[in-house]
C-alpha cells in the first residue's frame, strides 16, 4: 500500500479544520475525534457495484438451482451451474449490470473449500434433478410442503434441500470477504486511506442493506436479511450498521484507531449473526413441526438444511470464529452422530416428531449448545 502523503494531511487538515500528523508507526493520524457520524452510509466516492453485480449473480445461480423443484422435474447439469459460478459463456440473463461482460466471478471470492463444497453441490444436484420419482427416505426427487404445496424442495436421499446449502454458502462467501479479507485488511493497514474506504464500501455492498438501513427495511439480501429476522434477540440492526457508519466515518476523518475498533466490531459481529441464524432456524424447524392441521415435515428438511448451510459457515470461518474446530464437530454430530458430515433429516424429523416441544428437543439441544459458545442469554435465544 502507498504512503499517504504530507501535502495530502495538510489538505484533510484545511478541510476538517484539524491537524494531521504522523504518529510513531508512521500513518496518518488526526487530532480531532469530533467529527459527524452520518446516520446513513453516504460518504464520497461510495462506490460497491462490484458487490451489487455479485449478488445478482448469486441471485440468478440460486433461481436456476431453484428449477429443479418442478414436477415434472427440470433436469440441471454441473457444467450449467459451474459455467453461472465462474461467469464462462456469458451465463447470465443480463440487465443494465452487465454481468457476462464485468470480469467478475463468484468462485474467485472462495477459499479452496468452498469452492470444493460448491462443486460437490452442484454434482448432487445434477444428479438429484435427474430423477422423476418423488422423495421419500434414502431416494432423492421433488416433494411438496403440507402447508404450501407450490413449494416443492428437490431434496437428497438424506433429505437434505442443497438450494439452500448452496444459498447460505454464497452468504459465507460474502461473510468470509466481509470479515476475513476487508475488515482483518482494514486492521492491518496503517497507511493508505482510499484503500481503506474502498474495503469498507466493499463490505457495506456484501452486508446487503439500503444506505438508510435499518430505517429501511426494503430490499434486504443475504445477511441484511437475516441480520434483520435476529434483531430482536441481538439488536444487530443498529449495531452492525452504527459499525459500518462510524468506521466509515473515521476513515474520512484519518481516524484509523476509531476505523480499526469498528472493523473488531464487524469481525464479531457477522461470526454470531451466523450463529444466531442457526438458533432462528431451530425456530423455524420447530414452527413448521407445530403446524396446525400437522407436522410439515418437508418444510422441516428445507429449515434444518438452511441451518446447517450456516454450520458449514461456521467451519470456513477459521481465525475469525468465536467456535473452534472441536465444538463444529460436536455441533454436526448433534444433526447427526452417524454421519454428521451429511446429515440424515429424514431422522432427525423422525425423531423431532416424537419428542416434546422443550428445552429437551433435538432443535433446542442444538440452540442452547450454539448459546452457550456465543453467550446467547435465555431470552435472546427465546427470541431469535
Amino acid at each position: 500500500m502507498k504512503k499517504i502523503t504530507l501535502s495530502f494531511c495538510i489538505l484533510v487538515a484545511a478541510l476538517s479544520f484539524s491537524s494531521c500528523k504522523k504518529n510513531s508507526t508512521g500513518s496518518p493520524t488526526n487530532n480531532n475525534t469530533n467529527y459527524t457520524v452520518p446516520t446513513t452510509y453516504t460518504f464520497a466516492n461510495v462506490n460497491y457495484s462490484n458487490q451489487t453485480i455479485l449478488m445478482a449473480m448469486a441471485d440468478q445461480l440460486v433461481a436456476k438451482i431453484n428449477t429443479a423443484n418442478s414436477v415434472p422435474n427440470t433436469p440441471l447439469t454441473t457444467t450449467t451451474l459451474e459455467n453461472m459460478f465462474t461467469n464462462t459463456g456469458a451465463p447470465f440473463n443480463d440487465s443494465a449490470l452487465n454481468l457476462n461482460g464485468s470480469g467478475l466471478n463468484l468462485s474467485s471470492y472462495c477459499t479452496g473449500a468452498m469452492k470444493s463444497d460448491m462443486q460437490n453441490y452442484f454434482d448432487s444436484i445434477s444428479v438429484y434433478s435427474q430423477i422423476s420419482a418423488g422423495a421419500s427416505a434414502g431416494f432423492a426427487g421433488v416433494d411438496s410442503s403440507s402447508q404450501n404445496h407450490s413449494k416443492k424442495y428437490l431434496l437428497s436421499p438424506n433429505g437434505i434441500f442443497y438450494s439452500q446449502v448452496i444459498k447460505k454458502t454464497i452468504m459465507g462467501i460474502f461473510a468470509y470477504q466481509v470479515a476475513n479479507v476487508y475488515m482483518t485488511d482494514s486492521i492491518n493497514s496503517t497507511t493508505d486511506t482510499a484503500a481503506l474506504a474502498h474495503y469498507w464500501d466493499a463490505a457495506f455492498g456484501f452486508f446487503g442493506v439500503p444506505v438508510n438501513f435499518p430505517t429501511n427495511l426494503t430490499g434486504l439480501k443475504y445477511f441484511g436479511s437475516y441480520c434483520n429476522q435476529v434483531n430482536a434477540g441481538l439488536n444487530s440492526n443498529a449495531s452492525i450498521m452504527n459499525a459500518f457508519l462510524k468506521g466509515r466515518a473515521a476513515i474520512s476523518n484519518i481516524d484509523l484507531p476509531t476505523m480499526k475498533a469498528q472493523a473488531t466490531i464487524l469481525i464479531a459481529a457477522f461470526d454470531s449473526l451466523d450463529a444466531a441464524a442457526i438458533v432462528q432456524e431451530m425456530h423455524e424447524t420447530e414452527t413448521n413441526m407445530a403446524a396446525s392441521s400437522g407436522p410439515d415435515l418437508v418444510a422441516s428438511y428445507g429449515t434444518l438444511s438452511e441451518s446447517l448451510g450456516f454450520v458449514y459457515n461456521l467451519e470456513y470461518n477459521t481465525g475469525k470464529r468465536v467456535i473452534t474446530a472441536a465444538q463444529i464437530t460436536q455441533l454436526l454430530a448433534l444433526y447427526d452422530n452417524a454421519t454428521p458430515a451429511t446429515p440424515n433429516f429424514y431422522n432427525f424429523v423422525n425423531i423431532l416428531g416424537t419428542q416434546t416441544p422443550g428445552p429437551t428437543s433435538n432443535t433446542e439441544i442444538i440452540a442452547e449448545f450454539i448459546g452457550n459458545i456465543y453467550g446467547f442469554n435465555s431470552t435472546e435465544l427465546a427470541l431469535l
